[in-house]
């Protein structure tokens, strides 16, 4: 089949490449108003694609910077803050090594105020809080970590135990601040030690208290092993020997040879010149310990060592709640407050008294703090030597818990280098990724102009072209 070239053919061509021209321009003007040569799907499906794929990535990146950033800045505050808490215990150490040469009252309650400020600033510390939240309650952003309990002697921690978290895509997950029970509860068990004169050591089991106690032994009753002796009508309440059967002792001398009358020692002490006619001789000790013995019943004749079982109580409740001496090497106590169970040798004790149980080590950032203001401020009731013992302890547990912030202070100071790490390795990411995205979707200007140009060119000669073609010739005149 032969086609004819006739002018309207040739016009219908012309005008189809000038509408082809047209839009080529339109998309040309469109990327350069717009600077996007990928102003719609059909404009390179391939690329529009790849561009979705590059903007889903920045858009991640964007996302992970930002929670770095707001991480980094939380944990930034927070380190502030303890390094606010460790100068508090930097103050509190140097008020302890002044305490020691105090001897004033005066001077000694002034430092306890002043403790007690310190007290105060630290609770401020621990409570802190930013935009998100508290900064020490662990995952528990919204609840108050730290208060003081009902004793007045301890504190209640109700934030969360876990770490908080940054959780990243395609990262694994990074704990970058710690709980507050773990910064400023935190506490290094140490040997229980007991101070006092009843006799009573530590037990071998793992006490779960902490702080101190005040460990009060009492006496019951009374029994003698042999020689006729027996209990005087105060000894129930004015004996002061606790023992085992053998721990204290009498030597009694009947120098009558009828038990009418003769000589009485406790533990080896001063005699007693006792007759058959007391009921309720009181005999005293080397070291004050006290018994009052029926000697009416002696045997006749009898001169020798009489082993006494004195029995008692321990409390570490101020009496309100008792526990029966079984005067064994490990004897279990609870304290009926807390529930914590301490572990004593009981085996050994001797009198009724007074001990003070320190848990060493076990004393936190607060507590610290509560036991030393309590020594300045009770340091009278002490003699010196006990005061100068107690204030080196209390010293020690300050020195311990900074030490601790130090190391804390430590793992922040890591983290916030990890993280600035991590931000500047994301921050790269992101421009690697936006230079890669621009390659794809931004319009290249010069390249642009330069087509723009061309086709305004051979859309000018297109028309003209068509011009040509419509102008009638003299044969089409003619006919």
């Amino acid at each position: 089949m032969i086609i004819r070239s006739t002018p309207g053919l040739a016009t219908d061509f012309a005008i189809s490449r000038l509408n082809q021209q047209s839009g080529q321009l339109q998309q040309l003007q469109q990327q350069l108003s717009t600077g996007s040569r990928l102003n719609r799907p059909s404009d390179d499906p391939l690329a529009v694609r790849r561009s979705l794929l590059q903007q889903d990535r920045i858009s991640r990146l964007d996302a992970a910077i930002s929670a770095v950033q707001g991480t980094r800045s939380r944990l930034n505050q927070a380190h502030v803050q303890l390094r606010d808490a460790q100068q508090i215990f930097v103050r509190a150490r140097e008020i302890a090594l002044s305490a020691r040469q105090a001897t004033d009252e005066s001077e000694r309650r002034i430092f306890a105020d002043e403790v007690q400020g310190l007290i105060d600033q630290l609770f401020s510390i621990a409570n802190a809080s930013d935009e998100s939240g508290y900064l020490f309650s662990g995952k528990e952003t919204g609840t108050q970590p730290f208060a003081l309990s009902e004793s007045g002697k301890d504190v209640v921690y109700s934030g969360s135990s876990e770490s908080v978290q940054l959780l990243l895509a395609g990262e694994a997950d990074r704990a970058t601040l710690a709980p507050g029970d773990q910064i400023f509860l935190a506490s290094d068990r140490q040997e229980t030690l007991i101070i006092g004169d009843t006799g009573i050591q530590s037990g071998s089991g793992v006490d779960t208290a902490s702080g101190t106690l005040r460990l009060e032994v009492a006496h019951t009753s009374t029994s003698y092993s042999t020689g006729g002796v027996a209990p005087g009508t105060s000894s129930a309440g004015g004996d002061t020997v606790v023992g085992a059967l053998g721990t204290n002792t009498l030597q009694i001398n009947d120098t009558s040879g009828t038990g009418a009358s003769g000589t009485i020692s406790l533990n080896g002490g001063a005699e007693f010149t006792f007759t058959s006619a007391d009921t309720d001789l009181q005999v005293i000790g080397p070291s004050g310990e006290v018994v009052y013995v029926d000697t009416t019943s002696i045997t006749p004749g009898f001169s020798g060592t009489v082993d006494i079982l004195a029995s008692g109580t321990v409390s570490v409740d101020g009496g309100t709640t008792t526990t029966a001496i079984d005067f064994s090497t490990n004897q279990q106590i609870v304290d009926p407050a807390t529930g914590d169970v301490i572990y004593l040798d009981t085996s050994t004790v001797r009198r009724t008294g007074t001990d003070d149980i320190e848990f060493v080590g076990t004393a936190n950032a607060f507590t610290a703090l509560i036991e030393l203001r309590d020594e300045l401020r009770n340091g009278d009731s002490r003699s010196a030597a006990e005061y100068q013992d107690a204030l080196g302890r209390r010293l020690g547990e300050i020195e311990r818990v900074q030490s601790q912030l130090l190391d804390e202070l430590g793992i922040q100071s890591v983290a916030i280098e990890n993280l600035d790490r991590l931000i500047e390795r994301s921050e790269d990411l992101r421009l690697e990724q936006q230079a890669a995205y621009a390659e794809t979707a931004d319009a290249d200007f010069a390249a642009a102009t330069l087509n723009l140009q061309q086709l305004l060119n051979l859309q000018q000669f297109t028309m003209a072209a068509v011009s040509r073609l419509t102008q009638p010739s003299l044969l089409q005149f003619l006919n």
